[in-house]
């Protein structure tokens, strides 16, 4: 990359007196159980501006957010508004003060009509009754404060979602806010609906309101931001004028020189392994292209992407989770049915799920009872379950995943994150499938069960069984794979042989830019 890195233009740099922080964070520090997500993160966002936030998969850009709009607390740092120390202990206190959030689940009464989300709260009224002329009117001036064209009576459920974010935000400018925070606004746009919200970002910007605008398409953050904040693994790397940056920049502070050592060696793939999965042109109705690919006996195929690339979607596809699927998976060649999950668990199909908590796991039940649940016809007699075959069978399969299975009745919601993942596991792998669909398998679970982890996925390997490990972190992939595949929009764009892609075009594939620039040369 030729020229000089962009200067930091962050709290620590030098500030300019015209631009007066509205927002400012300092040493901002979020855990989860054992995992630190941020790490001592401080930010200036000015009145009147458009603040980029970017980072890859799990670099903290959302957790973030949800501090800065009460959403989440920290557990150290502090935050001023205009100059005056808050802590918010909910999003409504984040809103007295004028902060708000647009996260990419919106949060809006679908039955109610626009109007009323919209004022919600703060009816305009008389005499303790609401009046439905001073809504109309009150709702009219937001309209032609903002130039949005949208029906007031109109039911918020039954609208597009680029019109239900155009509630969001005359919802925010309702309730005066000062700072709108947008989390991937575009990520279920059309290009035209995407340029429609630029424009807002622009007048909002122009009405002084300040953006912190959180996206993965790089391009469209530079198009709109004054400042843009790049972040990595929960650190603020540093922050940079819009103007000064570049695409390269940007992704070069993104990549940084993290790598994680803790992986077992893959075992190489017999050439003459056959294959076990082969999914044909699957798709959702309505997208334009499908998904092909493969994995053979004792393979691990990796799948790399951004938030909304669709990996979670494909998971589920090739499950039978998802509806509205068109295309072929097979398994050892024999045609699987993808209408039900049951169909493709009986074909020889396993899904662990990226949330053990709301997918796959009952956190008040026995480990035993969690690790069985999804095979009890095997344990079970002219319609009752023989007890001691099973506790035997669910004995075992922990003791395989190093779980101590003493404590069998107990509930695994007592145990810690990487125990419970290897309870998952267990529950996934005592009906010995031939394709084992692996979604975010170590996301919560400290450093010891991760190297535990991918030691239970190598001995799979030996038994010639093919699985399919998605992650939104580059470095597990890429080490635990032996291909490595991109998605982007819901489509693989590229593949590459695990052990000769390097982080910077796998990234640059996910983001969809091009990879002539030689900006990895600055990663140290």
């Amino acid at each position: 990359m030729s020229g000089a890195p962009a200067p930091d233009v962050s709290a620590g740099g030098e500030s300019r007196p015209q631009d007066t922080p509205i927002l400012q964070a300092d040493g901002i520090v979020k855990s989860f159980g054992r995992s630190r997500v941020l790490e001592h993160v401080s930010l200036v966002v000015r009145a009147g501006s458009v603040h980029g936030l970017v980072g890859e998969n799990g670099a903290g850009k959302s957790t973030l957010g949800k501090i800065l709009s009460g959403v989440l607390r920290p557990d150290e740092g502090t935050m001023r508004v205009g100059g005056t120390p808050v802590a918010f202990s909910s999003p409504a206190d984040a809103l007295r003060a004028g902060v708000t959030i647009m996260q990419q689940e919106l949060s809006l009464a679908p039955d109610l009509t626009v109007r009323e989300n919209v004022l919600l709260g703060q009816q305009p009224s008389r005499f303790g009754v609401v009046s439905r002329r001073l809504l109309r009117r009150q709702f009219s001036e937001l309209l032609d404060r903002t130039g949005f064209e949208i029906d007031g009576g109109a039911r918020v459920g039954a609208l597009p979602i680029a019109k239900q974010q155009e509630v969001e935000i005359l919802r925010a400018l309702a309730r005066g806010a000062r700072v709108i925070i947008m989390d991937e606004p575009t990520s279920a746009l059309s290009a035209q609906d995407g340029e429609r919200l630029h424009a807002v970002v622009g007048s909002l910007r122009d009405s002084g309101i300040a953006v912190i605008y959180v996206s993965h398409f790089l391009e469209e953050v530079l198009a709109l931001s004054d400042e843009v904040t790049i972040m990595r693994n929960g650190q603020r790397v540093r922050t940079v004028a819009a103007q000064e940056a570049t695409i390269d920049t940007l992704v070069t502070h993104m990549l940084g020189g993290a790598h994680d050592a803790n992986f077992p060696p893959l075992p190489p793939v017999a050439p003459e392994a056959k294959p076990v999965l082969e999914v044909r042109g699957l798709r959702r109705r309505g997208q334009e292209a499908g998904v092909d690919l493969t994995v053979r006996a004792g393979e691990v195929l990796g799948l790399f992407g951004l938030v909304g690339a669709g990996r979670s979607e494909l998971a589920h596809a090739m499950f039978g989770a998802l509806g509205g699927v068109t295309g072929e998976v097979l398994v050892d060649g024999r045609p699987v049915d993808l209408s039900r999950p049951v169909t493709a668990m009986a074909s020889g199909i396993a899904l662990l799920p990226e949330s053990r908590k709301d997918q796959g796991l009952f956190l008040g039940m026995s480990q035993h009872r969690n690790a069985t649940m999804a095979s009890l016809d095997d344990f079970s007699r002219a319609g009752f379950i023989r007890g001691d075959v099973e506790r035997r069978a669910a004995r075992d399969e922990l003791e395989a995943m190093g779980v101590n299975p003493v404590a069998l009745t107990s509930p695994v919601g007592v145990l810690s994150g990487g125990n419970q993942q290897k309870v998952l596991f267990a529950k996934t792998l005592l009906r010995r499938p031939r394709v084992l669909i692996l979604d975010e398998p170590t996301r919560g679970v400290d450093i010891g069960a991760r190297r535990a982890i991918y030691d239970i996925v190598v001995s799979l390997l030996a038994g010639g069984m093919a699985i399919v490990l998605i992650s939104s972190e580059y470095d597990k992939v890429a080490q635990m794979s032996h291909r490595l595949s991109v998605l982007r929009e819901g489509r693989i764009v590229e593949s590459f042989d695990a052990g000769e892609v390097s982080h910077d075009a796998a990234l640059a594939a996910a983001f969809g830019v091009s990879t002539q620039s030689n900006f990895i040369k600055e990663v140290t």
